[in-house]
């Protein structure tokens, strides 16, 4: 069995639906994958309307944006039981919602003010099923104005751009108690973008439950680094994709655990 435990579909930043990332999931030759947007759960009803139809294994879960020392860390978090969350993270998503809105509108503003790059909210919010985010952004002045999104990105939308806002102030430490209350386990996402920016065992000391160890980023080395931490620490050791679509990012099926990794994982959720 393989488990890719990190994608993301069109209730974030992702371009496929729930069933359109299960289906590619399962051509890719896997038995498992996450759905893990951001800072919604909003693909947990839609999950729960096509589950029937799925022949893979599908876990909904989250991908929080969170702050350490001024870096960004991103937490994953798994439901046990793949049950869905408690009120208070439901409450907290919900509060999230109304200030992506907000900010996306601030960051359309300062786009102009700045780099005079003209954005219609309106138009560019067609390409999201909800909250516009940087990837919607970067898809809409690609188009219009011919550039590559990855130029898009380092150009206007980074985190050095001056038309960036963070999407929340929440601490690492206050959404991996959030998680832990609210019915889920907290892993470490993507820990090689954080590299040189955060001591590891700081964000670890923060009570994380496990670290994304394989990542389409990382090198051999990388890998290995995290798997000797996982060890050291006693944390589930996860992998994923990251997938988003066709142009960005990995593939669904780039990364993924197996075997024992995925037995710890599955044994720690109490997952059939």
């Amino acid at each position: 069995m393989k488990a890719d435990l990190h994608n993301h579909t069109v209730h974030s930043d992702g371009i496929y639906t729930v069933e359109e990332v299960a289906q590619r999931g399962k051509m890719r030759g896997l038995s498992m994958i996450a759905i893990t947007d951001h800072d919604n759960l909003d693909s947990f009803d839609t999950y729960q309307k096509v589950k029937d139809k799925l022949d893979i294994a599908v876990l909904i879960g989250v991908e929080l944006s969170t702050w350490y020392q001024k870096v960004n860390i991103h937490v994953l978090g798994y439901f046990y039981n793949n049950s869905g969350s408690g009120e208070e993270l439901l409450a907290y998503l919900k509060d999230m919602h109304k200030k992506r809105i907000i900010r996306a509108k601030k960051m359309i503003a300062l786009l102009k003010e700045i780099y005079d790059i003209d954005v219609d909210y309106d138009e560019v919010k067609k390409l999201a099923k909800d909250v516009v985010g940087r990837p919607h952004l970067a898809r809409y002045i690609s188009k219009k104005y011919d550039m590559p999104i990855d130029e898009v990105f380092d150009k206007y939308l980074s985190n050095e751009s001056k038309a960036y806002l963070p999407a929340t102030t929440t601490s690492t430490e206050e959404a991996i108690e959030l998680l832990h209350r609210n019915n889920a386990i907290a892993v470490w996402a993507h820990p090689i973008l954080n590299k040189g920016k955060v001591k590891e065992e700081d964000i670890i000391k923060l009570n994380i439950d496990g670290i994304e160890g394989f990542y389409p980023e990382n090198r051999e080395e990388d890998t290995e680094h995290y798997r000797k931490l996982a060890e050291e620490y006693n944390l589930l050791f996860t992998g994923g994709s990251d997938f988003h679509d066709d142009t960005t990012h990995s593939d669904i099926g780039t990364c993924y655990i197996e075997g024992e990794d995925l037995e710890r994982f599955v044994k720690k959720l109490k997952l059939k």
